[in-house]
């Protein structure tokens, strides 16, 4: 190199800034570490409301009696189950086959089913053996937790679940020798809707009408709540 080329060299390299030590350091060596976290939280919550199905159902040679006495048993329910306070009803499928067995003669099979649902467990009972005493039959019968119950409870759960997942951050941070910088990418969610409790083999649901209501127990249902987060630490320095 010349001298001239050297002393300019020189003058550059006097004029440039001088970097922060920080700043010449790798980044690898600031870099937050993730950590990834999930807590649930759940609670057993008594089941507040009952469902229960019924059908009236004829057999008939002729298809149009069949059908008429469905019609007459469950036009004669409904107005039992209108006079009975706080029952939701919902009238739902109506069928009508046919069936020719070997020797008999064909036979018309026609039925149609009705939804109840109650948070008066003993009223909604009463009716349902009222009703099995007018002919109709229990299809299925069901304990459920209801939407309101269900999410006065969800908050709570929430509450605890990011307390816990807090701490938990909190003491991996401390065990790490490290803080907690930021939470990042949380979510929340139900862990899953409870699923209803069916009652099976009744026979109260299945034999001839009873002079005694169906009996039942609720029983709890599960709530529960996860939530999880990707959290940023940081050194405590």
């Amino acid at each position: 190199m010349s001298l001239r080329g050297a002393v300019l060299s020189g003058i550059l390299l006097a004029t440039l800034p001088l970097l922060p030590a920080a700043a010449q350091t790798s980044d690898a060596s600031t870099a937050s570490t993730i950590l990834h976290l999930s807590e649930m939280a759940q609670r057993d919550v008594p089941r507040d409301r009952l469902r229960v199905e019924l059908a009236a159902q004829s057999i008939d040679t002729n298809a149009a009696k069949a059908q008429a006495e469905v019609n007459r048993r469950m036009t004669a329910a409904l107005v039992r189950i209108k006079s009975v306070p706080d029952v939701a009803s919902e009238t739902e499928g109506y069928s009508v086959y046919s069936e020719r067995s070997d020797k008999g003669p064909l036979r018309w099979h026609a039925s149609q089913s009705v939804v109840l649902t109650a948070k008066d467990f003993a009223g909604l009972l009463t009716l349902v053996g009222a009703l099995q005493q007018d002919g109709l039959i229990v299809q299925n019968m069901t304990f459920e937790l209801s939407r309101d119950a269900r999410e006065a409870i969800e908050q709570e759960l929430t509450d605890s679940a990011l307390q816990r997942l807090r701490q938990r951050a909190d003491h991996v941070a401390a065990e790490l020798g490290v803080r907690v910088e930021r939470f990042r990418d949380l979510q929340i969610g139900n862990a899953g809707m409870p699923p209803p409790v069916p009652l099976r083999a009744m026979a109260a649901m299945t034999a001839a009408p009873a002079a005694l209501p169906p009996a039942a127990e609720a029983g709890n249902a599960t709530v529960s709540v996860t939530v999880s987060a990707d959290i940023a630490l940081t050194p405590s320095h």
